[in-house]
């Protein structure tokens, strides 16, 4: 009988082992359902949706570039010590990004990456405005994988090539082609598999790039450079090999600003300079450490001198108060609702979070005021069920008229340690709302 007793425990105890796995990974890589189909613009009772500030973008990506983590200064120890965007120290000469910012051409900021912190679900981020899942860890080191392809969702790639306005061209890491197939009407894809390649994978991008300057065909151009992320992995951030690394970045960013400043067509684009994710002191990534989740944003254009309204200007440096935070911390989501905003196309279906008030400096008045308007009529019939599904005891009928009322653009939620539902608007925080579960 005895026996009997631990042969059903034993089969039960194995039976409850495929159940615990099950269970956690239906947690832990859980299905996001998203919106099918591209956001338009509802029709207006007077009026006309007001011009956009660019007509075309250039988005370039440095694999792995973060923040700096220190005070400014001068001196190869400064440069070795930790990634900034790319600075040059040369006793007080200061590498084309960081004099953007001096003169004002140049917006700069901290963008807060979720973890994982891998390629391929920071540029889900970066495109469709949503929170990707741990699934995307897996699907990121599978070369052949097309499940994850984002052809069927509404991104900003998709609202560009919606609106017409020109070809869409894409240098770089073939992440990008993965992600978006047939989206890009020329490409030149790299394979990020080959780290000990620091070299011919970057220059295999930038001999691409004179040409299309010379060129007015495009309205959205995408650079992916791999080269400082190999070395982060080999060498880790104070390798000798970095310095040049990112004195050639420099010299991309100094080729396509000045082409903005003296042709005419490109006088309306928009330069944005970002890292899809950062690195941490042994140069890896992947997991939540401040510099791996701390990638560095900046937005670039000739028109941002012209911004005159001082008030609305950025504060930077800001005060600083963590690692890798040395400028305005906002989240790397927010890179698509502010693209739509800058460009003239709908937030995407599936973005989550808001137009941040460190861009409103971009938009006049106007606009600003009739992005609230639409995010403030489209927030009930986006997020109430989300809430409802997850948050069962907020009242839901409140959050419509706390949205008019407060003329909130987006909310954002996002859930930090300690189960404490931090709730953030474009304008001002609610407040936090304490979860059990």
């Amino acid at each position: 009988m005895a026996s009997q007793i631990r042969s059903l425990l034993l089969i039960a105890a194995n039976a409850l082992i495929p159940i615990a796995i099950l269970t956690f990974a239906s947690g832990f890589f859980p299905y996001k359902p998203f919106l099918s189909g591209l956001a338009q613009y509802e029709s207006l009772e007077y009026g006309a949706p007001p011009e956009a500030p660019f007509d075309k973008v250039i988005f370039m990506v440095v694999d792995a570039l973060r923040r700096y983590n220190g005070p400014l200064c001068s001196g190869i120890e400064a440069y070795m010590t930790a990634i900034l965007y790319i600075r040059t120290f040369r006793d007080t000469e200061l590498i084309t990004a960081y004099s953007l910012i001096s003169n004002g051409a140049a917006l700069p900021f901290t963008a807060h990456a979720t973890s994982p912190t891998i390629t391929m679900p920071r540029i889900k981020a970066i495109t469709t405005g949503s929170i990707p899942s741990f699934l995307d860890v897996i699907l990121n080191f599978a070369e052949s994988d097309t499940t994850s392809s984002l052809a069927t969702q509404d991104t900003w790639l998709a609202q560009m090539k919606a609106k017409g306005t020109g070809k869409m061209v894409m240098f770089g890491d073939d992440t990008w082609l993965k992600l978006f197939p047939e989206t890009f009407d020329r490409a030149d894809g790299t394979s990020s598999f080959f780290v000990s390649d620091f070299t011919e994978v970057d220059h295999n991008v930038t001999r691409n790039v004179p040409e299309s300057l010379q060129s007015d065909e495009w309205s959205t151009m995408v650079l992916h450079y791999l080269g400082l992320d190999h070395i982060g992995h080999k060498a880790g951030p104070r390798s000798p090999n970095m310095v040049p690394k990112q004195q050639e970045m420099d010299g991309i960013v100094r080729q396509i600003y000045e082409s903005m400043e003296s042709k005419d067509y490109l006088s309306s684009a928009l330069l944005v300079l970002c890292g899809d994710h950062g690195m941490n002191d042994a140069g890896n990534h992947g997991g939540s450490s401040p510099g791996e989740t701390s990638p560095a944003l900046v937005f670039m254009s000739p028109k941002f001198k012209n911004v005159g309204n001082k008030d609305q200007k950025l504060a930077v440096p800001a005060p600083f108060e963590e690692e890798f935070q040395y400028y305005k911390t906002v989240e790397q989501s927010d890179i698509a609702p502010t693209l739509g905003a800058l460009l003239g196309f709908p937030v995407p279906r599936n973005n989550l979070v808001c137009l941040a008030n460190h861009h409103a400096c971009i938009l006049t008045n106007i606009q600003q005021e009739r992005i609230k308007s639409k995010s403030c009529s489209e927030m009930p019939g986006r997020y109430l069920a989300l809430l409802q599904q997850h948050f069962p005891h907020l009242k839901a009928k409140a959050l419509p008229r706390t949205a008019k009322h407060y003329q909130i653009v987006l909310m954002i939620l996002h859930v930090s340690g300690g189960g404490s539902l931090k709730v953030y608007t474009s304008s001002r925080t609610m407040g936090n709302i304490t979860t059990r579960g």
